[in-house]
């Protein structure tokens, strides 16, 4: 089995999917090509790497990730491969590992530089260098054999939630077709700053969350429900009856948007 997950802004309706996956097929028969995402923003990295972190150990070991978002390169931007914890991603280094995961150091990281003479890397790199990289990974050829080593990788410092007195912002870095509003929160990183003390998060006027719930249907239709997800960030939504569009009402009786900061106030003595 060999597993090639894309995420690209390419969008569906037009043809340029179909071209990524017909060069990784003639390159290599046997590659299953996955679609994770390909409905990014135009060159929002941010969401391609909030999607990546969502579903990276989701899938087998030995899977290409191929980021088709900001991919072009550029005088001072290679095209590289990053090995972690037995995947593989092919991308421009353009910083969306360092949003994936800010939190791995760079010595747990294997940076190749992806350089194939000949292959297309300026027009459309998704069906040229990448695909032929991706397909020679899925036949057994780890890039070691083929590229050189790289010790720098570009990081980009993403959002960030920060303490003012007892009340933590954070900020919506996701809002799903839902309607479902991801906050730039883990579920580490609230046990470390809230250190067991109650807490509220004002949703709307009169509407406050003091607690965490680990489904939609632990509240009744129409009330507000905060959980931390699959990939351990704080989901803020409420439980709508029917789903669909009208589940996507939620951002907007929130009145947030992406980059919108939210409040979440602690109560108590911290170092208790």
């Amino acid at each position: 089995m060999s597993i090639v997950a894309l995420i690209s802004d390419l969008g569906t309706r037009d043809h340029y999917v179909s071209l990524v996956k017909a060069a990784l097929l003639n390159n290599n028969p046997t590659i299953i090509p996955v679609d994770i995402s390909h409905e990014v923003g135009s060159g929002e990295i941010g969401e391609a790497a909030f999607l990546f972190r969502s579903v990276w150990n989701s899938f087998p070991f030995g899977t290409v990730f191929m980021n088709g978002v900001s991919s072009y390169k550029l005088s001072n931007r290679e095209h590289i491969i990053i090995e972690y914890q037995d995947r593989f991603l092919i991308t421009a280094d353009n910083g969306v590992f360092s949003l994936m995961f800010p939190e791995v150091p760079l010595e747990d990281l294997k940076i190749y530089l992806l350089n194939i003479e000949g292959e297309e890397n300026i027009r459309f790199p998704m069906s040229g260098v990448f695909a032929t990289a991706a397909a020679r990974i899925s036949q057994g050829n780890l890039p070691e054999e083929w590229c050189e080593r790289l010790q720098e990788l570009a990081r980009i410092k993403g959002l960030e939630p920060y303490m003012n007195g007892q009340d933590l912002i954070t900020q919506v870095f996701y809002v799903d077709h839902f309607g479902n509003l991801y906050f730039n929160l883990t579920k580490k990183l609230f046990e470390e700053i809230g250190k067991g003390r109650s807490f509220a998060i004002p949703v709307r006027p009169q509407t406050t969350i003091n607690k965490f719930h680990e489904r939609f249907a632990d509240v009744e239709i129409g009330n507000e429900v905060a959980f931390w997800g699959q990939n351990e960030y704080l989901v803020i939504s409420m439980n709508r009856e029917g789903g669909g569009d009208r589940a996507s009402t939620f951002s907007r009786l929130m009145n947030l948007k992406l980059g919108d900061s939210l409040t979440i106030s602690f109560h108590g003595d911290a170092n208790r």
